[in-house]
């Protein structure tokens, strides 16, 4: 009987792994861009959100630990309720937006697409399963590689397949629409102008597309493709529809001038006119663009041309504005500064990343915090003050250093011991009890439940 050496077999899978693939399009083409109406922020969970919050919340990327620590917050948010007008309300309830970025796309798209649901069975589907395993052992399996060589198929490929079959079950971004949860924003980058992409009718039109058809295994595996270890994700860019801007692209732009962050975001969306030059967009892990997933409301708002204008798209002036990012960043005990040892190429790659990411990082909460005071200042009239809530949940703000040197350490990976998932579960239901803006926005509601009880 014949026998492969091993080593043959790597070489070959590396080769095929590394050859140049035609990126698989599933983006469905239109003749005329789609009302944007019904995927917005205004829709809430059949109609039950009060009117006196806008609810914001982000999911940062860091693999299956930013899934859990968000989906740990997601339950703390479930089980605190207040009541309005007579009626006991769950926090949950109450979210309006949800941005996500890589690992924490998997909880926001759970949860958009099943609702309560995900505490029914999201653990089971994804966080106790060892993804990451799974996927290696498609790239190993010979039957691939013949699909590689004539198919195309690559390794997105085997991991949307897997996403799609057994965590996301076929879901469309039109059962997300249907559900009638939160506005959900699933964040990846454009890779051919360093931009952020996100998945919602808005910027298919501009791609004369239809986000309701697409998968939203295909976008939850485009927002976490690590460049090198998973090929871009492409859409075609068609030339099928009649380009007509969004109502902030077709408004007075004035705005945008002398702020050349905001004239970045014009010009990546005028790009995509530009059907000859640019007919075909490759996505990658949205982190590279902004790995806390809290840029989508920044510029949204901004783009506008601030607060009020963004309000009455939302036909509602809150009394509250509530902004919680979930912050799965880890920053681990280095080695290497402790050896005289000169550091790997791994280490050097990966430390540059967690740099640029960190500061990056920064520099968005800063923008987000001075960008959020301003927001509510510009919204408040002496009969309605507009009270705002930055409530920032990471490891960093944990005060026990054993413990948080335990969640630094914890891997960026697709798959973790069951004990670090209930860990990091516990930590975010944990870090939002404990967050002093978070307890003054609870004060803040009860004192409104004392006064309607008064009444």
């Amino acid at each position: 009987m014949n026998s492969y050496n091993p080593l043959i077999l790597v070489s070959l899978l590396l080769v095929l792994c590394g050859c140049t693939t035609t990126g698989r399009i599933t983006n469905t083409p239109v003749s005329t861009q789609l009302d944007t109406n019904r995927q917005q922020i205004t829709t809430g969970v059949k109609g039950q959100r009060s009117d006196n919050a806008f609810f914001f919340m982000s999911l940062s990327g860091g693999g299956t630990r930013a899934a859990a620590l968000s989906y740990g917050v997601l339950k703390e948010l479930r089980d605190t309720h207040y009541t309005n007008n007579g009626r006991e309300v769950r926090l949950l309830d109450e979210v309006d937006y949800i941005s996500s970025v890589s690992g924490g796309s998997f909880t926001a798209a759970y949860y958009g697409l099943y609702g309560d649901g995900i505490f029914e069975d999201y653990e089971s589907v994804f966080l106790r399963q060892n993804v990451q395993k799974t996927l290696i052992g498609s790239v190993f399996n010979p039957v691939n590689w013949l699909r590689g060589l004539f198919t195309g198929f690559n390794r997105t490929e085997m991991a949307i397949n897997y996403y799609d079959s057994n965590i996301f079950h076929g879901g469309t971004f039109n059962d997300i629409i249907e559900r009638d949860g939160p506005y959900l924003e699933i964040n990846a980058t454009d890779l051919g102008i360093g931009a952020r992409f996100s998945f919602t009718q808005e910027r298919f039109n501009m791609l004369c597309s239809d986000v309701g058809t697409f998968k939203v295994a295909r976008a939850v595996a485009a927002s976490s493709a690590v460049p090198v270890a998973f090929a871009p994700i492409t859409l075609q860019n068609f030339d099928t529809c009649l380009n007509q801007e969004p109502d902030w692209y077709r408004s007075d732009l004035d705005h945008l001038k002398d702020n050349p962050r905001l004239a970045a975001l014009l010009a990546a969306y005028q790009s995509y006119e530009d059907k000859q030059g640019r007919p075909f967009i490759h996505l990658v892990d949205g982190g590279i663009t902004d790995n806390l997933g809290i840029r989508s409301l920044y510029d949204r708002v901004e783009l506008l041309g601030g607060s009020r204008n963004a309000v009455n798209n939302l036909n509602k002036v809150p009394r509250y504005i509530v902004i919680i990012v979930v912050n799965a960043e880890t920053r681990p005990e280095n080695p290497m500064d402790s050896r005289s040892n000169t550091p790997s190429s791994l280490q050097v790659v990966d430390s540059v990343s967690s740099a640029q990411i960190g500061r990056y990082n920064v520099e968005s909460l800063s923008l987000l915090e001075e960008g959020y005071k301003r927001w509510a200042a510009d919204l408040s009239t002496a009969g309605n003050p507009v009270t705002p809530f930055f409530i920032k949940l990471d490891f960093h703000s944990i005060g026990n250093r054993k413990q948080r040197n335990i969640f630094n350490n914890m891997a960026t990976s697709l798959s973790l011991p069951d004990d670090e998932v209930d860990k990091l579960i516990e930590a975010g239901r944990e870090l939002l009890r404990q967050s002093p803006a978070f307890q003054e926005l609870l004060e803040m509601i009860r004192e409104e439940e004392r006064k309607q009880a008064a009444m």
